[in-house]
């Protein structure tokens, strides 16, 4: 008897493969909580605050020590901004061959020693408003290397979507300490010696260079190339000035600095508040601290007002702020200086702050890796380079007409400072930080 024969169904279609959930992408850890994030920040912080006690403490040392003039302090203020008119476009080519973490270390070192001079000159009685001026230029040329590499370095200690964070946190930092550095350097004065500062000042800047040898970062391959540098720098300017953004943020940069407190404003600031408005250095120094709020409520609610209004109305409404503080500022009587002051100081600091996140960040967005140098070293060049110009316009006018209608001078070109803004629709509509091109 014969088996029955199974017959086996033909094999139907095979079922479809389940598809491969993709994981999820980790939440990034916020910059506050990443080691070498906070000592970045710790590092920048104090080494920003250095050099603006220092800026503040030099032009009152020349003031109160050596009787200067309205004009040689124009000259001592254009001196510390001259190296970025100089050099900076050199910088900004070596940068991006060279370890930014290396430099901004060696950088801080410089302007250690070369502060330290000031106190044994005047010690050996050897001080003068010509020392003033190199030391002032010694200490702007290792502020060149050490801003641009700073700005340069922050993308490689960060992921790319929290750069505009971390330059929120560092913004405050630079900002606060525009303000607060004059502040807190005046406060000092009122007890101690200007030259006993700057000697404190100087350990400030070894402490910044010591925080930075702490952080640990993969080290970023530089591209070797034979170009030659004029090359390099040439391809920076042309793509800064070749991007429509670029080009305007650089152009309202460039007009503010030009009359702002590195500029014309800061060289008329400390006689205009010590002379006609009869402030001490103390005084004068807690009339700026007050503006310290400003700083800190443009930090804080930067991310917030660009994510509601926009990027491009907001950057146009803060840079339109410096000139406005400035018409508070000249305004101002004796009788009511400290309070005028503060709050032409607190719209100032609100609107540098917010201003600088934002167009900072979206630099730095816009921007491939491999010109990041290069292009902070060309937007450096053109908005700090019209700093010592500014200083020298501002010591002239303050000497020639005044302290008081160079104010008035400087608030109506501070207002216009925001045409270039206004004038770039791409820029004026902007919603939002774009993606950051790939390298």
């Amino acid at each position: 008897m014969s088996r029955p024969v199974e017959v086996v169904p033909p094999p139907g279609p095979a079922a479809p493969a389940r598809p491969r959930s993709r994981p999820r992408p980790r939440p990034l850890v916020s910059v506050w909580r990443q080691r070498n994030f906070q000592v970045l920040w710790s590092a920048h912080t104090v080494s920003e605050f250095g050099t603006r006690i220092t800026f503040f403490v030099i032009p009152v040392l020349a003031l109160t020590t050596l009787s200067a003039s309205t004009g040689q302090l124009g000259l001592v203020s254009a001196m510390e901004s001259l190296p970025f008119l100089l050099v900076g476009l050199p910088a900004g080519a070596l940068l991006d061959r060279w370890d930014r973490r290396r430099v901004m270390v060696v950088a801080d070192v410089g302007r250690a020693v070369t502060i330290a001079l000031l106190p044994v000159a005047h010690l050996a009685g050897v001080l003068s408003v010509p020392l003033l001026c190199a030391v002032g230029f010694a200490i702007g040329l290792c502020t060149v290397f050490f801003d641009i590499a700073d700005q340069a370095f922050l993308p490689t200690v960060v992921a790319r979507e929290q750069t505009p964070d971390g330059n929120s946190r560092l913004e405050f930092s630079r900002s606060t300490a525009e303000l607060a550095g004059p502040s807190i350097g005046g406060l000092l004065l009122q007890t101690v010696a200007a030259p006993l500062v700057l000697a404190v000042n100087s350990v400030s800047y070894l402490v910044s260079a010591l925080l930075l040898c702490l952080i640990r970062t993969p080290r970023v391959p530089v591209p070797r190339t034979r170009e030659r540098m004029r090359t390099r720098i040439a391809e920076g300017l042309r793509f800064v000035f070749g991007h429509r953004t670029l080009r305007s943020l650089t152009l309202a940069t460039g007009i503010s600095n030009l009359v702002g407190l590195s500029g014309a404003l800061g060289a008329v600031l400390t006689a205009y508040a010590l002379r006609d408005l009869r402030l001490s250095p103390g005084e004068l120094g807690l009339a700026l601290s007050l503006g310290n709020c400003g700083a800190l409520l443009g930090a804080t609610l930067s991310g917030r007002v660009i994510r509601r209004v926009g990027l491009g109305p907001v950057l146009v409404a803060a840079k339109s702020m410096s000139g406005i503080a400035v018409l508070v500022l000249a305004t101002a009587a004796p009788a009511r200086a400290v309070p005028t002051l503060g709050v032409a100081t607190g719209i100032m600091a609100c609107g540098i702050t917010v201003y600088n996140i934002g167009q900072v960040s979206l630099r730095q967005a816009i921007t491939p890796t491999g010109l990041q140098g290069r292009m902070n070293a060309s937007v450096r060049f053109a908005i700090w380079g019209t700093r010592p110009l500014g200083a020298l316009a501002g010591g002239y006018l303050g000497s020639v007409l005044g302290t008081r209608p160079t104010l008035w001078t400087i608030a109506g070109i501070g207002l216009l400072s925001c045409l270039p803004l206004i004038a770039t629709a791409d820029l004026r509509t902007l919603r939002a930080f774009p993606s950051r091109p790939a390298d």
